[in-house]
């Protein structure tokens, strides 16, 4: 899919971003990508911790559809097969990421990494405290340290996140000209869903009217993002 660009307005500055179509522009001010292994989010069972991540369909988007090909290394199917093409990539030398991971949604986060292990310089805990303490808080912080979701504070809806890189009709304007696949993004979320319920999801369930009004900005505005969360397999 091509790049598009947009007019943002920050204090009244005119400010033109390149926005690739599975690499989100930081929102934090010299963050960088730092890949899964240094992204470990979820507080819970995460959806890229150990074995978990390698059954998910973004898991092998450039290892099964580029690697070994002419296309390996060409733009435009980097821009949706690989993460961060074009970006800051921490790791010096790397021109971008492979497969679709964590940071190709959720932005470059190298700075709510930081929030998560030294949260106002107090170290691995501190983070984890104000998690319990007020968890919409933890969550905000975070957003204000770069963290995208969409349908929260990120593309206003799942949709138009996945449309970035997939088509509903094989018609579509931008549909990539060596596939005719199509997507119902409905079944997709369910089949991709790495949502974990934590403090944050818990709160969320209690919260009064007027308290609803205060967090809106940080609370769930796409309907799919209400819908139960997936039950997680046991181990024998």
């Amino acid at each position: 899919m091509l790049s598009s660009k947009r007019i943002t307005f920050f204090g009244g500055v005119v400010v033109s971003l390149c926005s690739l179509a599975f690499s989100l522009p930081a929102l934090s001010v010299g963050a960088e990508y730092v890949s899964n292994s240094g992204c470990k989010c979820h507080m819970s069972k995460g959806c890229f911790e150990g074995e978990e991540y390698k059954e998910r369909l973004h898991s092998n988007t450039w290892e099964k559809r580029l690697k070994g090909t002419p296309d390996a290394e060409n733009p435009e199917c980097l821009k949706c097969h690989a993460t961060a093409f074009g970006e800051k990539i921490a790791e010096a030398g790397k021109k971008y990421l492979p497969n679709v991971q964590c940071e190709a949604c959720h932005g470059a986060g190298s700075e709510y990494k930081k929030v998560k292990e030294n949260y106002l310089g107090k170290g691995k805990d501190a983070f984890k405290e104000l998690l319990k303490k007020d968890p919409f808080m933890a969550r905000k912080v975070q957003y204000d340290a770069g963290l995208i979701v969409a349908g929260i504070n990120g593309p206003a809806t799942v949709k138009e996140q996945c449309l970035k890189c997939h088509w509903e009709s094989k018609d579509a304007k931008d549909k990539c000209p060596k596939t005719d696949k199509v997507m119902d993004y409905k079944d997709y979320f369910k089949k991709d869903d790495h949502r974990d319920e934590d403090e944050i999801d818990i709160a969320i369930k209690k919260l009064s009217p007027e308290d609803k009004k205060k967090w809106a900005a940080i609370l769930p505005k796409d309907e799919i993002l209400n819908t139960p969360l997936k039950q997680v397999k046991k181990k024998d």
